[in-house]
């Protein structure tokens, strides 16, 4: 095979890259399963996975990105390919430019923070190939929050990170020439990919997307007020424009794999410089939208639901306190070497930070309650069961959305969540 001879790769196209690339011995007997046919695996938006391992106990997973999402490829299969999907352009393509900035993003926090994201192996830009370490032991976060299985080390890890990448991939760290430099090397085609679907087709300023019926009183609340609509332009302005950090710009609980001895962030193909309260804040959404979802769980009885909603809270502080310790830890250490650190007011620093993802997380909790994008603690729920959550996670929005500068504490904000139904 030529090097621009593979497309789009199968079951038996993988077993022969991988030896072609000396990644496993030409006599191997390889199992390559496409996790796309595997329940819980993975969600598969824009790439092809698969796992392969031989018969000595090594193994990979191998990720091809697409040129399109992969429900543009089913429905241009299908013939169902919807108006705002195609577009005068033709529709969204996804620049492959994104594999090199995932690879470097990846590396750069395994720098930051040791063992953070999964090992890279071999890097194939022609034909959007990713080998990498198998984190199969592993599962999505998103299984775990709604299987109710707790990890009291997840908020550490993840809050370690937080403060870690904030500072050294910023001008707190960095000087400006080298901060512009950095800027450019993670420059990322693909940045903005989230851009419609939190700041645009949101359904708390959009009527584009349509919601589960019984949703109609409350949504149309939101999109008739235009404090919101400001608020999610401001958002949207900020993301674009505040290089702050780099961020992953999509992390949520289906980018995070874990067990009960590990924490891994997957899936960093947007990635790019911006502010760090949109990752904060989509990451509290998805443990929001966890804790709302079990209002329309009829399986679990009512203390395993107050218990897990408990867990939930004591999470989002724990992972707020962490990254602030964290901060301050890197402030203090760093200080006798940086003007501006010493003239640094760390608290109001960290309240803004605080305030902001809050607000984030308002729009990224609005951004998955529409049918499509719809996230799955609500999607797994019967159709019937779903009107409450979306409502309740719409009121959480509003507030978030409006009164993000009245938290001064994560506590004020999970204190809110505590009393949502009382």
């Amino acid at each position: 095979m030529t090097h621009d001879s593979y497309g789009n790769l199968t079951p038996d196209g993988v077993a022969a890259y991988l030896k072609e690339k000396d990644l496993f011995p030409e006599d191997a007997h390889l199992t390559v399963i496409d996790l796309h046919a595997v329940k819980e695996s993975i969600e598969g938006f824009v790439n092809l996975i698969y796992h392969v391992y031989d018969d000595n106990g090594k193994s990979v997973i191998l990720k091809q990105m697409l040129e399109f999402p992969r429900y543009r490829i089913e429905d241009e299969k299908n013939n169902t390919v919807e108006e705002d999907d195609a577009g005068a352009d033709g529709g969204w393509t996804l620049d492959l430019g994104r594999m090199r900035s995932e690879i470097a993003v990846l590396i750069f926090w395994n720098t930051v923070c040791p063992g953070i994201c999964p090992e890279m192996y071999h890097f194939d830009e022609a034909n959007r190939i990713i080998v990498m370490e198998d984190l199969m032991a592993l599962s999505l976060l998103r299984f775990e929050l709604s299987r109710m299985v707790k990890h009291p080390h997840f908020p550490e890890k993840i809050g370690t990170f937080f403060a870690r990448n904030l500072f050294y991939s910023s001008n707190l760290h960095l000087t400006r020439y080298k901060k512009s430099e950095v800027e450019r090397f993670f420059e990322n085609p693909e940045y903005d990919a989230l851009v419609p679907s939190v700041f645009e087709d949101n359904i708390a300023i959009s009527m584009k997307r349509e919601m589960a019926p019984g949703t109609e009183t409350k949504r149309k609340e939101l999109f008739d007020n235009p404090k919101i609509h400001a608020e999610i332009s401001r958002l949207r302005e900020n993301f674009l424009a505040n290089k702050e950090c780099l961020i992953h710009t999509d992390l949520h609980s289906s980018n995070i794999m874990i067990n009960q001895d590990d924490v891994r962030i997957i899936d960093g193909e947007f990635g790019g410089f911006g502010p760090l309260a949109q990752d904060f804040g989509r990451l509290t959404a998805s443990l929001t939208l966890n804790y709302i979802s079990w209002f329309g769980d009829e399986k679990k009885s009512e203390p395993e639901k107050a218990d897990f909603q408990l867990y939930l809270c004591d999470t989002i502080e724990a992972l707020y306190h962490t990254f602030q310790r964290e901060f301050k830890c890197l402030v203090v250490a760093y200080q006798d070497e940086s003007y501006s650190l010493k003239n640094l007011d760390v608290d109001a620093y960290l309240i803004k930070q605080l305030q902001d993802a809050l607000s984030y997380a308002g729009a990224n909790i609005t951004s998955r309650l529409s049918n499509r994008g719809i996230c799955y603690d609500i999607s797994r729920l019967p159709a019937a069961n779903r009107t409450l959550p979306s409502n309740l996670g719409m009121t959480v929005a509003e507030e978030l959305l409006l009164n993000h500068e009245s938290y001064t504490t994560i506590e004020g904000y999970t204190h809110y969540l505590k009393n949502l139904m009382k």
